[in-house]
């Protein structure tokens, strides 16, 4: 960020992949910043499959390439991933899984090991093609998951919550769906899970035509709880499709919310704070300068661990070839940190990841190279990022 400079390097593809395998269609990042996961759901026709990458000598190693045992037809293995802080723990979504129930896979990691954890997580009370594992969430230990399904009961939309203990998961208390929807709300298209696991926010972007909305969860003991009703940021133009990402600090207190359809494709995205259990939006809305025609911004987004940096991806800029923007947040006011970070690749920002302390990004293409995808990894260091 130093005098608004960003420097482009190295890019992650996994291997063995087969044929267009749309690596980067969704990442994370571990809190460290050394363990990263890439999700790539139509490898082996539409198997799916995740990679696993690790950081070794400021080098980034394949460590895996990760596909359930206990699939049925073919997947979506990798519409949605997500790591433990210390990235000894992933989750991978499977979204059409058996016909479109969907499911996901939760993998551990020894050493440089990896190795699934069990069958299959399917929760209870699903209505018809649920497409579970269309969006994953875990809590800084890994011991709660957050699944969604967003075609649940007619798209209406659910997310079902997870817990472990002793290497055994565990569903914990019925599926969860917000009230206050209008219409078919595709509660579940997004979610995140606070560091602590007790703080849930899950995106419907379908909701009151389109205009989006986001449904905040609490936990108390093992009972999930709606904290007050749907957030929906003012400003929006048009049917914003707010709650196509969403991402939580980990003390959950700031949440950024993605609207990748506001102002007829441009996209934005609207910050959140809580105090006293009370969200209030913070400031006007996210549009980051030097887009390239409508951005789509928003289509997904990050936060650090403290909330103070902002990640948000735009994969039409430039004609699709796509590009991510960086906030930093000084007491209550968002500014752009440089320009945006792009190389020339297609759809970068589909996916979006930060690091705790946010001077490590990931973020996915999974248009480069004919739909083989990829994921570019950028650090910073004194202020200045480097790919």
């Amino acid at each position: 960020r130093s005098g608004g400079v960003w420097t482009a390097g190295q890019r992650l593809l996994g291997t063995p992949q087969t044929g267009a395998s749309a690596q980067g269609w969704s990442v994370a990042i571990s809190s460290d910043g050394t363990t990263a996961i890439v999700g790539g759901h139509t490898d082996n026709n539409y198997i799916g499959a995740a990679w696993v990458w690790g950081l070794s000598g400021g080098t980034w190693i394949q460590q895996a390439k990760l596909v359930g045992g206990d699939a049925v037809g073919t997947g979506f293995q990798g519409a949605s991933v997500a790591l433990s802080a210390d990235g000894n723990t992933a989750i991978v979504g499977g979204s059409i899984d058996n016909n479109g129930v969907g499911a996901a896979w939760v993998w551990t990691r020894s050493g440089s090991a990896w190795t699934q954890q069990g069958a299959k997580l399917v929760g209870t009370g699903g209505v018809l093609q649920q497409s579970q594992g269309y969006a994953v969430s875990l809590s800084a230990d890994g011991d709660t998951a957050i699944i969604t399904g967003a075609f649940d009961n007619n798209s209406t939309g659910a997310a079902w919550v997870w817990t472990r203990s002793l290497g055994v998961w565990t569903q914990q208390g019925p599926k969860l769906v917000g009230s206050g929807a209008v219409g078919a709300a595709f509660q579940g298209f997004s979610v995140s899970l606070a560091a602590d696991g007790n703080t849930a926010l899950v995106g419907g972007w379908e909701d009151n035509s389109n205009a989006g909305a986001v449904w905040v969860w609490t936990r108390s003991g093992s009972v999930w709880t709606q904290q007050g009703p749907k957030l929906v940021g003012s400003g929006a133009v048009g049917s914003a499709q707010q709650g196509y990402s969403v991402a939580l600090s980990a003390d959950s207190d700031t949440a950024i919310v993605g609207g990748r359809y506001d102002n007829f494709g441009c996209g934005a995205a609207w910050t959140w704070t809580r105090s006293a259990g009370v969200w209030t939006q913070q400031g006007p809305k996210l549009i980051g300068s030097g887009a390239v025609g409508c951005a789509g911004q928003g289509w997904d987004v990050a936060l650090s661990s403290d909330g103070s940096i902002a990640m948000v991806g735009g994969i039409l800029d430039n004609s699709n070839t796509g590009a991510t923007w960086v906030w930093t947040r000084s007491g209550g006011t968002w500014t752009q940190q440089g320009p945006k970070l792009a190389v020339a690749y297609a759809f970068q920002g589909t996916s979006v990841s930060l690091s705790a302390d946010g001077n490590t990004a990931i973020a996915g293409g999974p248009l480069d190279t004919a739909s083989a995808g990829a994921a570019w990894i950028w650090t910073r260091t004194g202020g200045v990022w480097t790919q």
